[in-house]
């Protein structure tokens, strides 16, 4: 009799590991599945967020590449302006320094005589 408990409660044991172990098991793949999800989550909430951030940076860098072109556009135009604008200074130069010759050539001759001044009454001189 001794023998038939020893086996009744091994046998039970061993059914109620057997229970235990599949329950673990149960458990281990419900929490596996969570982890999946929550990890399959985050990296979609992950994947959103680089994207508009990328999203955004690509929308400023068009924004500032259609600045700079535009900017671009108009120094042509700027240029050439400014190319006039240095000829006509040029010029100018060239025109003060002529006239800085002239004035100097003049300071250098002798003064002018002026005739005298005419008065009524002196006409016979």
């Amino acid at each position: 009799m001794d023998g038939d408990l020893t086996a009744s409660v091994g046998a039970r044991v061993e059914e109620l590991m057997a229970s235990a172990r599949l329950a673990a098991e149960a458990d281990a793949q419900r929490i596996r599945a969570a982890a999946q999800a929550e990890a399959e989550r985050y990296l979609a909430e992950s994947v959103r967020r680089v994207q508009a951030f990328a999203d955004a940076r690509v929308r400023r860098i068009a924004e500032l590449t259609d600045a700079l072109t535009a900017a671009a556009e108009g120094l042509p135009d700027k240029l050439q302006e400014a190319t006039r604008v240095r000829r006509q200074v040029e010029e100018l130069i060239v025109a003060l320094g002529a006239a800085a010759e002239q004035a100097a050539r003049e300071a250098g001759r002798p003064a002018i005589k002026l005739p005298p001044v005419q008065t009524p009454g002196s006409e016979d001189a």
